[in-house]
């Protein structure tokens, strides 16, 4: 019986994951330091709340190098497409026991020019329920709040390959209303 609901619950989860094509699974808080972060309640933000707009889910931790290394292109982003419709919602999901503390968050936030919102996923539910396997990585929604694209990895000066196309697809998908 045990084994029968773990492969239940294995199924679920899988079904529930980010792929290209669907919607992904709602951005969960949660008691286990799921707090919202840059935003104007604690209640923070739902993916069913951003239908309309152009978001991309980014999961990072702050000490992560290459999520670092890839925040001044989603500055850059940020600037340029807010007003235009383009949301971000940073997922920080620790890898190491040094990244749970709120307040290390806090700190990372502030000293790398974070203004989006940002939830803590110290349980790592979302990482689980969407899937995902990388830091950093960007999932693009559409308006209609479906995942039009992935990419694993930094996107930076260093690393600017995967740019064109990630910011060509965000135009994209702000044109189409």
């Amino acid at each position: 019986m045990l084994l029968l609901g773990l492969a239940a619950q294995m199924l679920t989860s899988q079904a529930q994951a980010a792929r290209v094509g669907t919607p992904p699974p709602a951005l969960r808080q949660t008691a286990q330091g799921g707090v919202w972060l840059n935003t104007p309640t604690p209640a923070g933000y739902s993916l069913e709340a951003l239908r309309g707009q152009v978001v991309i889910v980014n999961f990072w931790v702050y000490s992560c190098i290459n999520c670092h290394n890839s925040l001044p292109t989603l500055q850059s982003w940020y600037g340029k497409y807010h007003a235009q419709g383009l949301e971000i919602i940073g997922v920080h999901t620790p890898e190491f026991d040094s990244d749970r503390p709120l307040d290390n968050v806090v700190a990372a936030l502030k000293q790398g020019g974070v203004t989006w919102p940002v939830l803590q996923d110290n349980a790592l539910n979302n990482w689980h329920a969407w899937d995902n396997h990388y830091w950093p990585a960007f999932y693009l929604l559409d308006r209609q709040g479906k995942v039009r694209a992935v990419h694993n990895g930094e996107i930076s000066s260093r690393y600017p390959g995967a740019i064109p196309g990630l910011e060509s697809t965000i135009k994209s998908l702000l044109a189409e209303k």
